[in-house]
């Protein structure tokens, strides 16, 4: 295993305690590990995320991830978004961008929440 995969792991298995929150970064990574599309991951943190308020934004072409500092930053980006975002703790999968088919969404959800558990 490598060293960063092995880092991710340290840190996931953080995340189902409750004590860390994942990155976008992770969050990406976990779903290629899920075997979901994730094509073209860039991350856009140094471009967006001053405007946008987020910690971390992983862009692929089936999903953004934006991170946060905590719960309630997440929550008022989610809340601006409406139906083409979702919130999962301190992480915001936005689908407006990809335009991301409902069916893949329930996908990501389904991948995101069982980093929280």
């Amino acid at each position: 295993m490598t060293a960063s995969l092995l880092g991710a792991c340290l840190v996931l298995a953080a995340c189902g305690s409750g004590s860390a929150s994942p990155t976008a970064q992770q969050v990406v990574e976990q779903f290629e590990r899920d075997g979901l599309p994730v094509p073209n991951p860039r991350d856009n943190t140094e471009q967006n995320c001053p405007q946008l308020g987020c910690a971390q934004l992983m862009t692929t072409d089936a999903v953004s991830v934006l991170s946060f500092a905590d719960e309630a930053a997440a929550g008022g980006f989610a809340g601006k978004l409406g139906e083409s975002a979702h919130q999962e703790g301190t992480i915001v999968l936005r689908y407006d961008a990809a335009r991301t088919p409902e069916d893949q969404r329930v996908k990501f959800e389904r991948s995101l929440a069982a980093m929280h558990r």
